[in-house]
């Protein structure tokens, strides 16, 4: 279901203020007129394929949520970006993967059946984008190539793969074609990584290391590679950050020798550093090493953010707890701001609807670290994921029931949603924050659970009471939580 931004703050206007509003509440919510209200409710039906907001004498319009939440849950994975934006996405990554390579300009476009007009419109365009990351577009004759670096490359590929959404909770994609041998490949790389750690690796990081894995691959497969690149960011303090991880590079070693064999070939010691920056640059769960070895530059910025937040929050934050959670979530983002690594936040818009006030407090402060510390730009994606550590540290914790949360999308989502049933209903006992994926790997360890809030279908089925919520844990799903509480 592709809705329009007006069409989308409509939807939201229900799940904020009730599941009942008039046509002049929505109006004067919105600044528009009733006939427009009409007009859009009207399209959002047609575009749901459903009659999701259906009008009630006497009540004005009722959002039928159960109805939304299926049909955003089943279109999740089918919702297209717009044709021509997805033209040139598909394009680019065509260039990137072939890169150094002079490509056809005629048999680039040919699939899409285009005017000259149009197809020069795109080439600027793209000359544009790759400007961004550093890239040059080069058109000789018949021709065009992405010229640039090899790091400037993969980011730029990257890039592509977050605005795209490529990627699945599963790590497959309908979007570009990939090897489901490439597939169980890198699952089973991840899956060495963790058990060298012994630890597993928080969503969405994981994401980021698989996407590169799997650009490498690809870039040695069709595409090539300027083995004698000289290295970037390998100065002193890089040199003193590999010494104090170890245990990251060893690993980066041991897996780029892996990808050696399965592609019989031989790749230039630099991925063996890009792989660690990305290693390095991840949230490791639980991991005491996370702890050992913290910059001075990370120490300090923790304790600024604790200190300006503390005072727009009007809390006081656990030292020993609070301040350790969040500095473990700050030496990476660090090192991944030095590298401009890009970790998109998927929840960034659910975040800034549900906690504008703190967003924006975070993003103030996030502008006073940049200045004082001479940090590279803090993303609105990054920003996102400090505002949960805030939102979660003014929660007061008295659990009874044990409750399970699982999202499709792991750690992310169900932080989100953890934080918003906490402060709702704090006698509960959350037991757990977790993936469909790792439900299903692990159910038989869920047997003493008295509830599930999940955000998309159980992929097993169980004997618990479940209940389908929002993300950002509506009104309305507080009140169905209080039903069937009431129930138990």
């Amino acid at each position: 279901m592709k809705l329009s931004k007006r069409e989308t703050r409509l939807i939201e206007q229900f799940m904020t203020q009730g599941m009942n509003l008039t046509a002049n509440e929505l109006a004067t919510a919105a600044k528009v007129s009733t006939k427009t209200i009409y007009r859009t409710i009207k399209r959002i039906n047609e575009a749901a394929g459903s009659e999701i907001i259906r009008s009630e004498i006497g009540k004005g319009f009722c959002l039928d949520y159960e109805a939304y939440l299926k049909g955003t849950i089943e279109n999740q994975e089918t919702d297209q970006n717009d044709e021509p934006l997805e033209r040139r996405h598909a394009i680019a990554l065509h260039l990137l993967f072939k890169s150094p390579k002079r490509l056809m300009i005629k048999e680039l476009f040919a699939p899409y059946y285009l005017s000259e007009a149009v197809i020069s419109s795109d080439i600027n365009r793209l000359s544009e984008y790759f400007q961004y990351f550093e890239l040059q577009l080069i058109r000789s004759d018949k021709r065009i190539a992405v010229i640039g670096t090899e790091k400037n490359i993969r980011r730029c590929v990257n890039d592509l793969f977050t605005k795209t959404h490529v990627w699945n909770e599963e790590m497959v994609t309908q979007k570009y074609p990939i090897n489901a041998f490439d597939i169980n490949f890198i699952t089973s790389i991840l899956e060495f990584i963790e058990r060298k750690l012994a630890n597993s690796i928080a969503y969405p990081y994981n994401m980021n290391i698989f996407s590169h894995l799997y650009i490498l691959i690809l870039r040695m497969r069709e595409g090539e590679i300027d083995r004698e690149e000289f290295i970037e960011g390998l100065d002193e303090e890089e040199q003193h950050l590999i010494e104090q991880h170890q245990e990251f590079y060893q690993i980066a070693q041991q897996v780029i020798e892996k990808i050696n064999a399965y592609l019989v070939t031989e790749l230039p010691e630099s991925e063996v550093f890009y792989l660690y920056q990305y290693l390095v640059s991840s949230r490791v769960e639980n991991k005491p090493l996370a702890m050992t070895n913290l910059t001075k530059e990370a120490s300090e910025i923790t304790e600024f953010f604790t200190k300006q937040m503390e005072k727009a929050l009007g809390i006081q934050l656990n030292q020993q707890t609070d301040k350790t959670d969040l500095l473990c979530h700050i030496q990476p983002m660090l090192y991944r701001l030095k590298n401009k690594i890009i970790v998109k936040n998927g929840l960034l818009s659910d975040i800034q609807l549900e906690y504008p006030r703190i967003f924006e407090q975070v993003a103030q402060v996030s502008k006073e670290v940049e200045q004082t510390y001479g940090t590279n730009p803090i993303s609105e994606d990054e920003i996102g994921f400090l505002v949960l550590y805030f939102v979660k540290f003014k929660v007061i914790r008295r659990r009874r029931q044990r409750v399970l949360i699982m999202c499709s999308s792991g750690v992310g989502t169900s932080e989100l949603l953890k934080v918003k049933v906490q402060r709702a209903f704090p006698e509960l006992d959350i037991v757990d924050v977790l993936s469909a994926r790792m439900y299903r790997k692990h159910a038989q360890d869920y047997q003493d659970i008295d509830l599930i809030l999940t955000t998309i279908n159980l992929p097993v089925e169980t004997k618990v009471p479940t209940i389908l919520v929002n993300s950002v844990f509506t009104k309305q799903d507080e009140k169905r939580v209080k039903q069937l509480l009431g129930e138990m």
